[in-house]
């Protein structure tokens, strides 16, 4: 009998030992880092800061929001890169921004082999708008200005070499047009922009205009999305007010993402933190109300999306050079 206590009381000790690390640690035990790659005011603070208030309870541990922006998101992008890989942050992950960044400057400090995936959390596609006061009602009307004036109406938005970018270069590309692009840090100093009248039209990203249209202040015209945003029913697509297919490549795939080699259990927690996230009923009906459309995958499947996304990013390459 005593063999045997002593043989169980071996079995224990082993099995202490190998508990995960995390468990033993207790982690998280403070708060997560979110870094955000972008300006606040954008459609990628914007989410994130939306994510902070609901994920305690989950998470076990405040997160807080960092924004690091400049360069188009490669600040962000990289300091996420290069953080510590014991779970305590993360950023989010925006493409195909990121693969733009990778493809077209030289001598980026970052590639995704760089990055653990965690979640994907939202489709932001972009839509074209106006200020209220503007003279253009409709997507007609602002296609027949900028032919008119071929190079001198100035849209602002996103960039340089952002999704935004390369959407407007899409829509060029496709409706054989010729607008002035002006890039700012973001969606929200393009949308100030906008509502000083420095430009006349701005590329936002839906979540961060929603705002701006539902007070009144802005005015869209088309949005680029393969069907109606569930927030904006009465705005056409851009294949249905332009009458022909246009790519709708500049459309924002954000999710979650940490430094590559955090310990499987610490991703496997996070992982379950923002699926719980987004089955809380709060936090969709907020998002639903910012414009916000949820698209959760898990980190695997969110792995392969990122895969998907790039190689749609290199098809339409050309038009950024």
């Amino acid at each position: 009998m005593k063999f045997y206590k002593k043989l169980l009381a071996t079995i224990v000790y082993s099995a202490a030992l190998t508990t995960p690390l995390a468990m033993a640690e207790g982690y998280p035990d403070k708060p997560v880092t979110m870094i955000v790659a972008y300006s606040p005011g954008g459609g990628n603070d914007t989410v994130a800061r939306l994510m902070t208030k609901y994920i305690e309870p989950y998470l076990g541990v405040r997160m807080v929001v960092e924004n690091s922006a400049g360069a188009g998101g490669q600040i962000g992008f990289t300091r996420l890169a290069k953080a510590d890989n014991d779970g305590y942050t993360v950023g989010l992950l925006s493409s195909p921004s990121i693969f733009l960044i990778e493809m077209l400057r030289k001598n980026v400090p970052f590639s995704m082999d760089d990055f653990q995936a965690i979640a994907n959390i939202q489709s932001d596609p972009i839509l074209l708008a106006v200020n209220a006061h503007s003279d253009y009602k409709t997507f007609k009307d602002f296609t027949t200005k900028v032919e008119n004036d071929a190079g001198a109406i100035n849209v602002s938005g996103d960039g340089p070499q952002s999704n935004v970018n390369l959407q407007a270069a899409a829509m060029e590309d496709a409706l054989s047009l010729d607008i002035n692009f002006i890039s700012y840090s973001g969606s929200g100093p393009a949308a100030t922009a906008l509502l000083g009248n420095e430009v006349e039209a701005a590329l936002l990203s839906t979540s961060s205009a929603l705002p701006f249209i539902e007070s009144g202040r802005i005015r869209p015209l088309v949005v680029f999305s393969p069907k109606p945003h569930a927030a904006l029913k009465s705005v056409p697509t851009i294949s249905e007010a332009a009458g022909k297919e246009v790519a709708t490549v500049g459309t924002a795939i954000r999710g979650v993402a940490a430094p590559a080699g955090v310990p499987e259990e610490r991703v496997a927690h996070l992982e379950k933190a923002f699926k719980k996230l987004l089955e809380n009923k709060e936090f969709v009906e907020a998002a639903k109300k910012l414009g916000i459309a949820l698209t959760y995958e898990d980190s695997k499947d969110f792995d392969a999306t990122l895969k998907s996304s790039r190689a749609d990013t290199e098809r339409y390459i050309k038009l950024m050079k």
